[in-house]
This record gives C-alpha cells, structure tokens and sequence, in this order.
C-alpha cells in the first residue's frame, strides 16, 4: 500500500517503552482520522505531537505490525534521530475535546470479546461504572540502586519508562460479557507519578467518562490495556 496522507487528532500517547531492536525509546499514539477512522501511529519520538492537536501527516504501513489499525510516519526522521520532524508533520491546531465523544462513539464495541471476534486492535467500550487504582509495579527497576556501582548507569530517558514506576496504574470495569482488570497506561497518568505520586488525583480527569479507549498487545492480541478515557453525551450529536 502506497503511504496516504491524512490529518490526525491524537487522543492518547503511551507510557514510552524501550525498542530493543532499535535501541531507543519510543511512545505509541492513538487517535482518530476522517478519512480511515481510529488508528496508531508508531513509533513517535518522546517529544512530539501531543494529545489533542490537529496533525496533517503522512503515513504507511508498519512491515513489523501487521495489526490492520497500525501505522508510521513516512518519514524518515526517525533514522536521523528525528532531526526534522516538524517538516514532516504539518500542525493545523487543536481539537475540543468535548466534541470527540460523539465522532467516535460509532467506533464502540459492546465487549472485549466482540473486539477479539473482529480481529480488532483498537477498540471502544461503553462504560457504566468503573474503578482506577495503583496497584505494585511487579517489573519496578529501582534505578537510585545503579548509583552504587560506578561502572553500571541507566540511560536518561528511562526516568519516563513504566519499569522505573514503582505504581501501576490499572482500571476495572465490566462490559456485556465479563469483568476485566486492565493496566491502563495512558502516558499522562505516569506522568503525575514521576512529578509527584501515585495517588488517587493522578486520576482527576477521567472521572464522569463513558468510553474507554483500549488496545491490544502487539504480540498477545488477546490481551487488552486501557489507554484513554472520553464523554460521549447523545445530546451533542443534535
């Protein structure tokens, strides 16, 4: 498939993880496009494009994610350490969030096993009552620990990947089949942890939502994780 040109909204950015065949760390957006509907775009620089901006880009398939709602940046910044980028991406301004819900409600899915069914990776979920909390980080790297040996460091940017969070961040919900208790990983969460804690407020502005945005894991598809969370008011379409 030749690369397309679309505009973007970005709703949601990703905890960034380390891309070991690559060797640097990227973060994973997701968002919504006019022309092809709710997709990602991967892999993004840790500094660039942020939630709820407008984007005019240009974008192809991804050779090593055959996920139909997967994308990249045609670009090929990423190879010279994203040294222009921003000629690439053309900002057209800012979305209001109130708005998103209606747009992409059509896109809402009834369960996660309605999702696995249609071999989908992006899903919407209709949400009635829900729970986010912070539970122990199982694969927590204390990275104060590296400064007792001279010869062993780690690298800036890990200061912003989820193993150096002693919190996770989970979110519990049910839908038409079933209980689930995702991690949620919506980058702006771990954010207010490494400025301040994992408390309850890390939480503030996804209270009162009703679709949560989930994805699945690119190499186990049937696991699930929470990564944004929007209003959707029927009364706004009118």
């Amino acid at each position: 498939m030749k690369p397309i040109k679309i505009k973007y909204v970005v709703l949601a950015k990703t905890i960034p993880e380390y891309n070991k065949r690559e060797g640097l760390c990227y973060t994973c957006s997701l968002g919504y496009s006019p022309e092809i509907g709710l997709i990602r775009v991967y892999p993004l620089p840790i500094v660039s494009m942020n939630k709820w901006d407008i984007y005019e880009i240009q974008i192809e398939k991804n050779k090593y994610d055959t996920r139909n709602e997967s994308w990249k940046l045609s670009s090929y910044a990423r190879k010279e350490g994203w040294a222009g980028l921003n000629n690439d991406v053309k900002y057209l301004g800012v979305f209001h969030p109130d708005k998103i819900g209606s747009i992409i409600a059509k896109y809402s899915s009834p369960s996660i096993k309605e999702l696995n069914v249609d071999k989908k990776s992006i899903g919407l979920i209709h949400l009635k009552e829900y729970k986010l909390y912070w539970e122990t980080n199982k694969k927590y790297i204390d990275s104060t620990q590296y400064g007792l040996f001279e010869d062993v460091e780690l690298a800036d940017f890990t200061k912003y990947t989820k193993s150096t969070k002693d919190k996770e961040a989970r979110i519990y919900f049910r839908d038409d089949k079933g209980e689930h208790d995702l991690q949620y990983n919506e980058w702006q969460i771990y954010e207010y942890q490494r400025k301040f804690n994992a408390s309850p407020e890390a939480f503030r502005f996804m209270r009162n939502k009703n679709l949560l945005m989930i994805g699945n894991m690119h190499n186990h598809r049937n696991i699930w994780i929470g990564l944004g969370m929007f209003e959707y008011n029927s009364l706004t379409l009118f």
